[in-house]
């Protein structure tokens, strides 16, 4: 056998190396023919990196043009990781509602979230369901009207600010008093905490909210794109995608309004998320886990998930809300006759009610309508995932067990069978009879199913609240430095590179109500 060995014109340790070489390359390969195999199509991965060097321009512009080029429902892979797209609604129904049993978990990116650890994004099957069903009271009418007061306070800290920049006749950058105003009606309904960084922008809520949202996408990205065992150093390692001194300032912020509320009885009186939260606390879940959490916490949390809770919600209530708002003024900017359309609806609602209160908002069709189109052209979230749990058949569709599903909400909100002429500004597509005629599912800004945002209509609350106290005072006009069409930043959401530049003019009419008591 050695004479034979001999032989060889390489060593055998370089004949060993070539082999493990070549098993460990069709080990890493192997999952790109994964969608070959179900005659599913899609574009061509690339070693180690999948598809995601596409993502280039904009992962909402590579599921577009997948979408357009390969159908409603194709294969990529990020990293070595399958991922289905699947843009068709009747599926989409399917996968989120009917057998949402089996698709009731998101994608596990294991420590990349851990500070929101607890939280309802991260949490799995029965965790999940049971803080579901702890929370979601927290969202009712009646809860709603009772924090009403509280975001009311940060409105009108945002006509003050606004009035100083129309006084002063300047440009500026929408999305940063947004940002104010979202960070100050998150700070005040979740945690109880007045910032005031609309008038205090060196705020530490300030300062640390603005650096949560430096995501460490180089993080992220080595997380997907190495293959095992690479990954799991990242995955087990403690790596997280948002900066550390960030989250952790939060995480003590909430303990320590915790430990306030926790040692005077008048603290607790408050109605925010927080109290609502520890309301439902459970100190005998503190230190169970899995089943034991199952069968004697219902409707009840542990401590660590009313902290990941209360950062989530913080997390989920900002960014988003602070860009829906600042794209809405943006939108009317452009579309002057859909803006006086809000305002004489602002003033009519207004006269009539005597007061902009949580009614007088609801009322408010048309601006309702305006949101709405704003989130579909710049929907919060530009996909989202579910993961199958088992091997299922969706209407003819194979999708094997450990499957992540992705649903395209960008590119199903720009289809243009679905919206026609997708990129105009057309608040009519959501008029009683547009949304009566239309498939719901064509309209996913808040996600699908049981696992949609549920903090959906404080969102909705705040967004229109903020833009009908300032239609009341001010019309929103474009600028200099005004970009047309904006551009999206690289990510999930709907950041806008550059900011959203503005200016507001003093309304030549003050309502009646208005003039009396100012």
């Amino acid at each position: 056998m050695s004479a034979m060995l001999d032989l060889l014109p390489l060593s055998p340790t370089w004949v060993l190396l070539g082999l493990c070489l070549l098993l460990y390359y069709l080990y890493v390969t192997w999952p790109f023919y994964t969608f070959k195999r179900l005659g599913i199509p899609g574009p061509s991965p690339v070693l180690f990196f999948g598809n995601i060097l596409s993502y280039r321009e904009g992962s909402h512009i590579f599921d577009c043009k997948c979408y357009k080029k390969y159908g409603k429902v194709y294969g990529f892979f990020e990293g070595r990781e399958p991922m289905l797209m699947v843009g068709d609604l009747e599926l989409i129904k399917e996968i989120t509602v009917k057998q949402f049993n089996n698709f009731s978990n998101r994608r596990d990116l294991g420590s990349l979230l851990e500070a929101f650890a607890g939280g309802l994004f991260v949490l799995e099957d029965t965790d999940w369901k049971r803080v579901r069903g702890t929370i979601s009271p927290t969202f009712s009418s009646s809860k709603l009207k009772q924090m009403t007061m509280l975001v009311e306070s940060c409105a009108d800290g945002l006509v003050s600010i606004l009035m100083e920049k129309q006084e002063k006749g300047i440009m500026f950058d929408l999305k940063e008093v947004t940002s104010a105003y979202a960070l100050d009606v998150i700070s005040s309904t979740a945690f109880g905490v007045e910032a005031d960084s609309l008038h205090n922008p060196d705020h530490p809520f300030a300062v640390h909210a603005k650096a949560i949202f430096n995501i460490n996408i180089l993080k992220g990205l080595f997380y997907v794109i190495l293959p095992p065992p690479f990954n799991y150093v990242f995955k087990k390692g403690g790596f997280s995608l948002f900066p550390k001194f960030a989250t952790e300032f939060f995480q003590r912020t909430v303990r320590k309004v915790i430990e306030m509320r926790q040692s005077n009885p008048d603290e607790a009186k408050r109605v925010d998320f927080l109290q609502l939260l520890l309301n439902a606390h459970n100190k005998s879940l503190d230190e169970k886990t899995g089943e034991g959490i199952a069968k004697e916490g219902k409707y009840s949390l542990s401590m660590t998930e009313v902290i990941g809770n209360s950062m989530l919600f913080w997390l989920a209530g900002y960014d988003t809300t602070a860009n829906t708002i600042a794209l809405t003024a943006y939108n009317l900017a452009f579309n002057q006759e859909a803006q006086d359309r809000v305002m004489e609806e602002v003033d009519t609602v207004v006269q009539n009610r005597g007061k902009l209160d949580y009614e007088a908002v609801n009322e408010m069709r048309y601006l309702d309508m305006c949101v709405n189109e704003t989130l579909r052209i710049y929907p919060g979230a530009k996909r989202f995932d579910r993961f199958c749990k088992a091997d299922t058949d969706v209407k003819g569709l194979h999708i094997p067990a450990g499957t992540i599903v992705n649903i395209p909400a960008y590119a199903i909100h720009h289809d243009p069978e679905l919206w026609p002429e997708p990129e105009k500004f057309k608040p009519e597509r959501f008029s009683k009879e547009a949304q009566e005629s239309r498939d719901p599912y064509a309209f996913m800004p808040f996600g699908s199913g049981p696992r949609s945002c549920l903090g959906m209509r404080l969102a909705m609350l705040e967004i229109k609240l903020a833009l009908a106290r300032t239609l009341e005072k001010f019309r929103f006009v474009t600028c200099e430095k005004t970009e047309s069409p904006l551009r999206l930043e690289n990510n999930n959401g709907n950041q806008v590179t550059g900011g959203v530049w503005l200016k507001v003019e003093a309304r030549t009419h003050v309502p009646r109500h208005r003039m009396s008591s100012a």
